[in-house]
């Protein structure tokens, strides 16, 4: 008797229709670069660091690490969420951050063992890529978030 009761005291769990149209186009295609950037960073510096692990050490985590914040901040642009984009802009600032300072110590003449540096002349050798692809993320996370698109229709239909 007491499974039915609670069977019945259950509240009943209405279907919900996701009428949001499919991500396709520009977003899909952002996604597809920055994993593609990452993995061109990421896997050319892990081999390197995994063979020769004594030459340029330093330089080798740092192109590393450039490689996952841009895997990553490909995941995150693929998402929507409040907590990925939280990553997502996380991963913008470490990125941005870390071009300017590797930039400045670089031309400073600083530090002239970091040649290798995916960031060496702003990404010289990428075709400036490590430099302009973060602002490019940023602009469309900002964009596409969906509060401030949800904030702009309301101040629309007033």
């Amino acid at each position: 008797m007491r499974k039915e009761e609670h069977q019945t005291s259950r509240p009943q769990v209405r279907g919900v229709e996701d009428r949001r149209r499919p991500a396709h186009g520009w977003g899909r295609l952002l996604v597809a670069f920055f994993a593609l950037v990452g993995l061109v960073i990421f896997v050319p510096a892990l081999v390197a660091l995994i063979r020769e692990p004594s030459q340029d050490p330093v330089v080798g985590v740092i192109n590393v690490v450039a490689g996952l914040l841009y895997l990553l901040l490909a995941v995150c642009v693929a998402h929507n969420g409040r907590r990925m984009r939280i990553v997502g802009w996380i991963c913008l600032t470490a990125l941005l951050t870390g071009a300017v300072l590797l930039g400045v110590v670089t031309a400073a003449g600083l530090a002239p063992d970091l040649e290798s540096s995916v960031w060496l002349d702003g990404g010289r050798h990428l075709w400036f890529v490590p430099l302009v692809a973060p602002v490019v993320a940023g602009v469309w996370m900002w964009m596409s978030d969906p509060r401030r698109i949800v904030v702009r229709a309301e101040r629309q239909d007033r």
